[in-house]
């Protein structure tokens, strides 16, 4: 294994409350690590992780990215958390776990990736297709491209996203991403997803 990535830490404020920033360059290992973590959020606005401080998180943190990546606290020194009380709101669901897809999957969405770098298509967004077209065949880890059916993407759709409680703009681009990736393998039946 090579050199590990630096991962800087730094205390931040969102919705009011201190969270813990999770600054790295673009690195798909470090991504995994920090999208398992509890109550772990991504800022589209400023394009980092974060998470809620409270007791402990911050030695959590490092240890989940150990494995990944070399953590830089040092912004966290005579750092004082705040407790505050919490309103009363719904408990949030853990997320359904999912397997990484099979090795001919993964070949597969490595073809689809560079096949829309090479159209043109930015890296980020191509990042996002892939990374959620993972998800899907995590989940059809059984399955090729011509034996998924309507069923299966619905059930994925119920099963996945709406008990995840993810928000209508990642019901859509997950949408976006089956369609282009069917439309891409050649499945006609799937082109309007």
């Amino acid at each position: 294994m090579g050199r590990k990535v630096k991962v800087i830490l730094q205390p931040v404020k969102f919705r009011k409350r201190d969270h813990i920033a999770i600054l790295s360059p673009n690195s798909p290992e470090v991504d995994e690590v920090v999208r398992e973590l509890e109550n772990a959020e991504w800022s589209t606005g400023y394009r980092f992780w974060h998470i809620p401080i409270k007791e402990g998180t911050l030695d959590y943190v490092k240890k989940e990215l150990s494995g990944v990546a070399e953590t830089d606290d040092s912004s966290f020194e005579g750092f004082e958390l705040k407790e505050y009380i919490e309103k009363e709101k719904k408990p949030r669901r853990k997320r359904v776990k999912i397997d990484s897809p099979t090795k001919e999957q993964k070949e597969k969405l490595e073809n689809f990736r560079k096949h829309f770098i090479d159209k043109g298509y930015s890296e980020g967004t191509v990042k996002v297709y892939v990374s959620m077209l993972s998800v899907f065949w995590g989940w059809h880890k059984d399955k090729t491209d011509f034996e998924i059916t309507r069923d299966d993407i619905d059930g994925f759709i119920e099963g996945y996203i709406e008990a995840n409680n993810f928000t209508v703009n990642y019901k859509r681009l997950m949408t976006n991403a089956l369609r282009r990736y069917f439309k891409f393998a050649g499945v006609k039946k799937f082109s309007r997803v």
